[in-house]
């Protein structure tokens, strides 16, 4: 069985470090990106799922799920779980390709159900 990889763009280093963690408990391998320009780069064809913050400098996860459509559509069928502390943003964030939201905090084991979904 493959190992799953999951892409966690967060510019916060203390949520990086927590989804680092919570996702170990699965075994998913984690790649950890600044922004939405940053996790562009590192976007890779074996990237299982991506965990994406809404509110980033340089790139916000908004205008990420956008480029990631006209810059990377190879890439439209990863899973995206968007995490916010705004939930005003889900309806926006859907429309624009999200597969789900999760308001922050974010509660680990509601986390884990999520991403169970999808890998």
């Amino acid at each position: 069985m493959s190992t799953k990889k999951a892409l966690v763009v967060d510019d916060d280093a203390t949520n990086r470090k927590f989804l680092h963690i919570v996702l170990k408990k699965k075994n998913v391998d984690v790649i950890e990106a600044e922004n939405g320009s940053d996790a562009l780069n590192k976007l890779t064809p074996d990237v299982s799922i991506i965990l994406l913050d809404v509110f980033m400098p340089v790139m916000n996860g908004i205008e990420f799920l956008k480029n990631l459509k006209t810059q990377k559509p190879e890439y439209s069928n990863i899973p995206i779980i968007v995490l916010s502390t705004d939930e005003t943003q889900k309806n926006e964030v859907l429309s624009w390709g999200a597969t789900d939201f999760i308001q922050k905090p974010v509660n680990p084991v509601n986390l884990l159900e999520k991403i169970s979904k999808y890998l």
